[in-house]
């Protein structure tokens, strides 16, 4: 965080200092009050619980902002109480005027899927071109980090990158208005989410909350030409920056011939009547998409093609996202365990079929959080099914009660009843896995990092991987 006066801040929320003085400079901030907190500290007293100041008598500078004085007690002469007639609208306006202290380029990434790979990408572009950049860390991207990210930004900062997902009406928008970014996407919208937003129609409407607060001429928005249902919920009419990509004639950055190479996809660019030859490490048309997203990103901040395709070339893949690794007795395992979506799983098993190549498939299909449990959802793991049964599956392991309609509809479709079974353990799986386990097989992780964390289910991954280092080792 960029140091500030306190009295700059007590200006721009409209507070009044009633206990203590001075101007001292502010470095951190915290947004609940049982937080670990250091010297130098703005505390917004959003969770309203009784504050005893003795306990932190010990902390320089300390800055309490409440509209419930009352509750802060025993303050020292070091602490200093600011009243302001409603918290929450000042921790909003603080966040504003934070954010506006930076003039730099903002890129905000929202879509059902590839948020986090596409989000890296660009990060990673600009980091070998010397931009100084903030970023959300892997995929934790929740509402209550967007502050912590928020902060950041400082005077050092050359471009900033957030991914930012829909949980819930107006969660989106939330984002968007605390980051403020210039640069926007939109990489794709399908089914998720319905635990929060009651229909797909609901979450998609949700997922047009992108939209918010755009400038008209100078805001740039990014989207998905190929996408159905983007262009359902999205009016670009009075934006004057839209930029498409994908394979279509209108896309402004138009892929072209894309096939599967060694360990990743060659595609061809077009793009103002130029060609470029572009490949991207990890499998999956789906990640050429997510490449064109990155470049059309970073081409609005100065990197020329040429510069982001040859970076991308090394783009380190994120973990647990379609991660294709060599297994116990030379299986082939791809994790894609970091979360699940029904677009994200119908695109693992898609890939699964592509680079099989003859050899036999197993698929380990897991519940999906965040879809919740109405009839949406049920018609989502149906559909899954579905996907299985398409894809030519030689074995499908149905993990968990809550997916027990993935494995019910292969069968509908005319699975053998042979080829599926329901599990609820990691040694359950192995115990059916293990006569397969060899050169000719090829196994799909696609069972969310929730279930992943149990112990039963690391035994199962260290035993079909090996030499993987394991959750709660360095670089996990």
């Amino acid at each position: 965080m960029k140091s500030i006066p306190l009295r700059d801040i007590v200006q721009q929320i409209g507070g009044r200092i009633i206990h203590g003085s001075g101007n001292p400079m502010m470095m951190n901030v915290i947004d609940w009050s049982k937080k670990e907190i250091d010297d130098h500290t703005l505390v917004f007293h959003l969770d309203r619980e009784p504050i005893h100041g003795k306990y932190w008598r010990v902390y320089q500078s300390v800055a309490i902002i409440s509209d419930k004085p009352d509750f802060c007690m025993d303050l020292e002469d070091s602490i200093i109480l600011i009243q302001v007639e409603q918290v929450e609208q000042a921790y909003e306006q603080f966040v504003q005027y934070y954010r506006n202290l930076f003039p730099i380029p903002v890129i905000g990434i929202t879509g059902t899927c590839g948020k986090t790979t596409t989000k890296e990408m660009i990060r990673q572009i600009l980091d070998e071109e010397d931009f100084t950049v903030t970023a959300t860390w892997r995929s934790i991207n929740g509402i209550w980090d967007n502050v912590e990210y928020l902060l950041e930004i400082d005077q050092h900062t050359d471009v900033a990158v957030f991914e930012i997902p829909v949980v819930y009406p107006g969660y989106l928008g939330t984002a968007c208005r605390y980051f403020q970014p210039q640069i926007r996407l939109l990489l794709n919208i399908d089914v998720h989410h319905l635990a929060g937003c009651e229909t797909p129609e609901e979450y998609m409407k949700a997922k047009a909350e992108i939209m918010e607060g755009i400038d008209p001429e100078s805001g740039v928005l990014i989207l998905n030409d190929d996408d159905e249902n983007s262009k359902k919920v999205i009016d670009v009419s009075g934006l004057q920056q839209v930029v498409y990509f994908g394979k279509t004639d209108r896309s402004d950055f138009r892929a072209k011939n894309i096939s599967y190479a060694d360990k990743g996809m060659n595609f061809e660019l077009a793009h103002q009547g130029k060609s470029y030859q572009g490949y991207v490490p990890g499998y999956g048309e789906h990640n050429v998409y997510n490449a064109l997203a990155a470049i059309a990103a970073v081409s609005r901040i100065g990197v020329e093609i040429e510069t982001a395709l040859h970076r991308l070339a090394g783009f380190e893949q994120v973990e647990e996202h379609l991660e294709v690794k060599t297994g116990v007795n030379g299986c082939t395992v791809i994790d894609d365990t970091w979360n699940s979506s029904p677009l994200a799983m119908a695109t693992a098993l898609q890939v699964l079929k592509d680079i099989s190549q003859g050899r036999k498939t197993i698929a380990l299909l897991g519940y999906m959080p965040q879809l919740g449990e109405s009839e949406y959802a049920l018609e989502q793991y149906a559909k899954m099914g579905e996907k299985a049964v398409e894809t030519n599956l030689d074995l499908l392991i149905v993990v968990g009660e809550e997916a027990e309609e993935i494995g019910l509809s292969a069968l509908r479709q005319g699975m053998n009843e042979h080829s599926v079974y329901f599990c609820e353990n990691g040694s359950q799986i192995y115990k059916i896995l293990e006569p397969h386990l060899d050169e000719n097989a090829m196994i799909l992780l696609k069972v969310t990092y929730r279930v992943m964390m149990r112990p039963s289910f690391q035994s199962l991954k260290s035993k079909l991987i090996p030499h993987q280092r394991q959750a709660g080792t360095d670089g996990q």
